[in-house]
């Protein structure tokens, strides 16, 4: 690819996670000069960190609608997806459903719980990435991990009414807004990279007097044992408070820009499969091409200066058929996605879908 700025690299990239919010890269060399100390210890540097570290702890869980008591912090979002859902999975009798699109985390954690005995049911998605939780859940000890928005397609999905001895897990990876968590939740997890936040941390909520336990072993007082980066952790919460300052006003742009996306295409690819529905989450925009190979296609895009995705969101491979598409009857070759961002304009996604076209008849 002919090098180019960073400012037109970042204006065409389609890619699904936001880079770092300005306002946070800013301060990330000070929050690592500045947060090295241990924060359990008396000395003034200490108290310093400790103090900050509650204040963006406080300003983290309100704008995720939860208590600041309710938050967790982990360095890993796998181990996120491990802690939150596991602690609801303690009882092997259980019943573990959860959706075929969901991130395939959870078809591992499922695996793992059927080898140690227990049940579990996949539910089937219709064409439109919709899933019906609510007839599922007929047993008192069911546990249902609910996936609020696919960060491939953009589907979303309605939360079904459990009883007080059903567990209920909430995927909010990929949701807007970020605090709409049910009435009746008992773990949820949150993707700091949704909002411009660091890689390398996420957030866990464990709902007061909810059903999770801890699945680890009891080692010390903490009630989620692990470490994380306290600067990471400094820097999400000031990406999370200035995204949230624009973030309802640039999905009604993103919107806007989703339609013109789909007639693009739809007018310059007469073949192309729109996969994403028309009501769901505008900044994900999935689409099959029929005869054409993702990845050579994604490749001769990227000589034009654009960065797509193609295949699964969250494969072993970045590259792997996409098992959200497949389990909603799209083929599973030729499925590409973009993402769109604020900063992304009519006339760059004319170009991408210009280089989409182009990179067909080159014949990729």
């Amino acid at each position: 690819m002919s090098p180019i700025t960073e400012n037109t690299l970042q204006t065409r990239d389609f890619q699904n996670d936001l880079p770092l919010h300005p306002a946070a890269r800013d301060l990330l060399e000070y929050f690592f000069d500045s947060g090295w100390a241990d924060p359990s210890k008396i000395h003034q540097q200490s108290t310093d960190l400790r103090n900050r570290l509650g204040v963006a702890r406080e300003s983290i869980a309100a704008n995720l609608g939860i208590a600041t008591t309710e938050l967790e912090v982990v360095g890993e979002l796998g181990f996120a997806f491990q802690t939150a859902v596991s602690g609801l999975l303690a009882n092997r009798d259980n019943r573990f459903i959860f959706g075929a699109i969901d991130r395939q985390v959870i078809h591992g954690l499922a695996r793992v719980h059927r080898s140690h005995g227990g049940e579990v049911l996949t539910l089937e998605p219709d064409s439109q990435g919709l899933i019906d939780y609510q007839s599922s859940l007929t047993r008192d000890s069911d546990v249902i991990s609910w996936q609020a928005t696919n960060r491939e397609v953009g589907a979303k999905q309605v939360a079904p009414k459990v009883q007080e001895s059903q567990a209920f897990f909430a995927d909010m990876t990929a949701n807007f807004p970020l605090n709409a968590l049910p009435p009746r939740w008992d773990s949820a997890v949150w993707d700091p990279r949704i909002f411009g936040g660091p890689q390398g941390i996420a957030f866990v909520g464990i709902a007061s007097n909810g059903l999770w336990r801890n699945p680890g072993p009891e080692i010390d007082k903490r009630r989620v044992y692990g470490s994380f980066s306290k600067p990471l952790l400094l820097a999400a919460a000031v990406a999370l408070e200035n995204w949230m300052k624009t973030a309802t006003d640039d999905l009604k742009r993103i919107a806007e820009l989703n339609i013109a996306a789909r007639t693009m295409l739809q007018e310059r690819i007469p073949s192309v499969q729109i996969a994403s529905p028309v009501n769901g989450d505008p900044r994900f925009l999935a689409f099959v091409i029929p005869g054409v190979i993702a990845e050579e296609l994604l490749r001769a895009v990227e000589k034009s200066g654009f960065l797509i995705d193609a295949g699964s969101a969250c494969g072993a491979g970045a590259l792997s058929p996409s098992h959200v598409l497949t389990a909603m009857g799209y083929p599973a070759d030729g499925n590409l996605r973009v993402t769109l961002k604020p900063h992304h304009s009519k006339e760059v996604v004319r170009e991408l879908v210009e280089a989409l076209v182009k990179g067909i008849a080159a014949g990729a």
